[in-house]
């Protein structure tokens, strides 16, 4: 108990520069789509009628749920955009507190709980260019091991490319600061991320404390001993329905906030298969009720909202290169970060009159971050099941909006996962700087048959 009230103290001071460096301007009422939305609020004088119809902006989505937020705080602060603003973090606060919940369940590790918490409240106030700086020199001094006598290269260069992979992951894919902290709008996503991640952390809780475990295999003489922080598996409990009862409120709430949410169910999925591959006896009756909210909700949706696309929707909508280089950039990390980047870079110097040569880089540097990214997989062979999950998770929650225009905050939800996407792999990373810079292991002498000293045998 004592680590984990340690862990969370960790996370909420990490937290505490989000509040601290909150937006306060009164520039946050200015903005063209919050200055529709509260003049909209103010003139229907209605909250309730949020759920029976379109959002404020009247570009046909149903969020009666986020609405319903800034409803609230037109009551409490009216014109004081720094109260609005006060809230906005407030909310992305309670985000980071969720997502330690929710890795704490799955995991049951407070220094993952811990890492994930504090490296996703770090994109909300700071760059994080020092950490990548410290996560590639992790990979050079890993790479300079191959220099020592008696190691082995392969190791080295795995290491490296290891490292790579993770520096990628610890770069945010969005600028949460201005799209989600700054930017009154974003709350629906930070809304939605935090039903989301409480319905998930919900779900775990529930499993874990009320599912039977299938037997686990008898241990063989080179199994680990038990010691005093061996998990014990407890009796059930019998209040777990009580989480159950939380992660569907949370569910209808996500899915009454934003849209993106209609990915939770298959998050939910995802989170199940991983803690049945844990040997935990699920009740996938859960999940036949998950997906049928979904479906209650979009029945719902085109009961309450106009059946054709609005001009907005319309003018969000693309296709092309671009839709599969935004699911590119989760499936391998760093080759499509690697390749936009220095894509980006090469686009300048040419506009800028500079050598063409440039570009033959480019290839180069997507091939390394392929490698470093086939080279992190075979490295987590050995446990894969928490970065599989995370990776997944991460996916599902972006696709569906990968083919709408580029807004930040369409990556807020996706980028709680890629933390702990990226803490997983940290430790694969720190494990083969270890294996690279110690002597191989000594081989032990063969055990003469029969040994000295012992009795004849038939």
């Amino acid at each position: 108990m004592r680590r984990w009230l340690l862990a969370l103290g960790l996370v909420i001071l990490s937290c505490i520069p989000i509040y601290t460096m909150r937006a306060s301007s009164p520039a946050l009422l200015q903005d063209s789509d919050t200055a529709v939305l509260l003049s909209a609020i103010r003139e229907r004088q209605a909250p309730l009628s949020w759920f029976v119809g379109d959002w404020p902006l009247q570009n046909h989505f149903y969020r009666p749920f986020s609405t319903l937020s800034f409803e609230l705080d037109n009551r409490l602060f009216g014109d004081n955009a720094a109260g609005y603003g006060q809230t906005q973090a407030l909310l992305c606060i309670a985000c980071v507190l969720a997502l330690f919940w929710f890795v704490r369940e799955l995991t049951d590790k407070a220094w993952m709980a811990t890492a994930s918490g504090m490296l996703f409240a770090l994109w909300h106030f700071a760059s994080v260019a020092w950490l990548q700086t410290l996560v590639v020199a992790m990979g050079v001094l890993c790479l300079f091991t191959v220099l020592l006598p008696k190691r082995k290269p392969l190791l080295s260069v795995v290491g490296f490319l290891v490292s790579w992979t993770v520096a990628a992951l610890v770069s945010p894919m969005a600028d949460i600061p201005a799209r989600v902290v700054g930017w009154l709008p974003g709350r629906t996503a930070s809304i939605m991320a935090l039903f989301g991640l409480i319905a998930l952390a919900a779900y775990v809780r529930f499993e874990r404390t009320s599912a039977l475990r299938v037997a686990a295999p008898e241990p063989s003489p080179l199994d680990p001993p038990a010691t005093r922080s061996t998990t014990l598996k407890s009796d059930p409990s019998r209040r777990a329905w009580l989480w159950l009862i939380v992660s569907a409120i949370s569910l209808w709430f996500a899915l009454g906030s934003y849209e993106q949410a209609i990915m939770l169910p298959a998050c939910l999925l995802i989170v199940a298969v991983a803690l049945r591959l844990r040997r935990y006896r699920v009740r996938w009756a859960w999940q036949s009720i998950a997906w049928g909210m979904l479906v209650a909700y979009l029945a719902l949706r085109q009961i309450m909202l106009p059946s054709d696309v609005s001009g907005y929707q319309a003018q969000q909508f693309r296709s092309g290169p671009g839709v599969w280089l935004s699911i590119g950039e989760y499936i391998l990390p760093s080759a499509m970060s690697l390749y936009s980047g220095l894509r980006a870079v090469g686009k300048d110097v040419l506009d800028t009159g500079g050598f063409v040569g440039v570009l033959m880089v480019l290839p180069y540097a997507a091939l390394l971050g392929l490698l470093s990214n086939i080279a992190t997989m075979w490295e987590a062979r050995k446990d894969w099941l928490i970065p599989a999950t995370a990776l997944l998770l991460a996916f599902f929650s972006f696709l569906p909006m990968a083919w709408l225009k580029h807004f930040d905050h369409y990556h807020y939800w996706p980028m709680a996962f890629r933390a702990l996407l990226a803490v997983s792999l940290m430790e694969f990373a720190l494990s083969s700087l270890v294996s690279a810079a110690s002597l191989p292991a000594k081989r032990a002498p063969e055990r003469p048959d029969p040994a000295p000293g012992s009795l004849p045998r038939p």
